[in-house]
């Protein structure tokens, strides 16, 4: 097997797992699916991930690394707060509709092993919150923004976030929106989560 067609079938079966554990859960999903899906005999398959296990765990962190390092790399960009908090929220909508899966995965894998979640996001974020906690501490010092501490700050922006794309089903129903009328729905929640956070910042 030369190295071209070895990557064309490695990409063709991370595609096929990531619809499929993105669709049925760790639980649900079936090694033989995914290389039907793949076009690919479960024999191969097996070649390039031994396990299920292995396979949920390679797609899991490709899938995460495409998002958490450009929305993580927001909190270390030397900005004002305010600026800093409409970027971070414009950067994290934009990863989660360029990458919708993630958020599934991410549930999954709280669940599932939350320890090597702790462990993922720990060595690409250990060092960040505790920059972003100094911003805001100095805004609330110099009454900039309304005291707040910073846990509280960032919940509210992921839950925020983050909220209208796992629920989207839900929403979509309850609202009446097709598809193209809730990517537009997602689109203008950057600017409604940044001028809502931000007026909920006002001293």
């Amino acid at each position: 097997m030369s190295e071209e067609t070895g990557k064309a079938t490695e990409d063709k079966i991370f595609e096929a797992a990531r619809d499929v554990f993105h669709e049925q859960g760790y639980g649900g999903a079936r090694m033989q699916e995914i290389a039907d899906r793949a076009g690919i005999n479960k024999a191969l398959l097996h070649y390039y991930y031994r396990s299920k296990d292995k396979l949920f765990e390679a797609v899991f962190h490709v899938s995460a690394m495409r998002v958490v390092p450009q929305i993580v790399g927001v909190l270390t960009a030397e900005m004002p707060l305010r600026e800093k908090i409409e970027r971070f929220v414009h950067t994290y909508i934009d990863q989660i509709v360029a990458n919708p899966h993630v958020p599934g995965f991410i549930l999954q894998e709280l669940r599932r092993n939350p320890n090597r979640l702790r462990q993922f996001v720990g060595e690409l974020a250990r060092d960040k919150f505790a920059g972003i906690a100094q911003d805001i501490e100095e805004a609330v010092a110099r009454g900039e923004i309304r005291p707040i501490e910073a846990p509280h700050l960032l919940a509210n922006i992921l839950g925020l976030c983050v909220f209208p794309f796992i629920a989207r089903p839900m929403l979509q129903t309850v609202v009446g929106f097709d598809d193209a009328a809730y990517d537009a729905f997602l689109e203008a929640r950057k600017q409604e989560v940044t001028a809502f956070i931000l007026n909920a910042l006002e001293p």
